[in-house]
């Protein structure tokens, strides 16, 4: 055998493999690129659930702050409003509603959760949902029940995340 006769088929296989290992590299490279992305977003969300269930927190503590009966504060704080009226835009999807701001807890944040509480009227406790059908009805039936909104203001392409409760005396 010659060896001449190879002719740079050698050549052409290496070439041949290193584009099969390059085109393997760049679609590894993609792949954890998305990776790191995905859980990028992860863990931004997961900053601003926290940051919203503080919100929750505190708007919670300003409830009980008004005790005995917080209704009659409504208006009165900033982020508490009274009764909703119907037919008007939901207050956490209208433009000109005023969000409180909750405390800090999360230094990643750029901007602090914030709340809003709005009062929903006497309901009937949920272990006797028929207490206000009676004709008589007994003191404890009714309660005062507030909804609260806590949204993450989204800011540097972050997330917004809106999360809503419902607090009853």
């Amino acid at each position: 055998m010659k060896m001449n006769s190879q002719k740079g088929v050698a050549l052409i296989v290496s070439l041949l493999l290193l584009l099969a290992i390059t085109l393997l590299t760049i679609s590894s490279m993609q792949r954890s690129t998305l990776q790191e992305r995905m859980t990028a977003n992860l863990y931004e969300r997961q900053l601003a659930v926290q940051q919203i269930e503080a919100a929750l927190r505190a708007a919670e503590q300003v409830l009980t702050g008004l005790l005995p009966n917080p209704a009659t504060s409504a208006g009165t704080i900033t982020g508490f409003y009274g009764l909703p009226v119907a037919g008007n835009v939901d207050r956490w999807a209208n433009a000109a509603t005023v969000w409180a701001d909750a405390p800090v807890i999360n230094q990643d944040m750029a901007a602090p959760a914030q709340y809003i509480i709005e009062y929903m009227g006497d309901w009937p406790s949920p272990a006797s949902p028929d207490c206000a059908n009676f004709t008589t009805i007994e003191p404890d039936c009714l309660s005062p029940t507030f909804r609260i909104t806590a949204r993450a203001v989204p800011a540097n392409d972050r997330p917004q995340v809106v999360m809503q409760s419902i607090w009853r005396l």
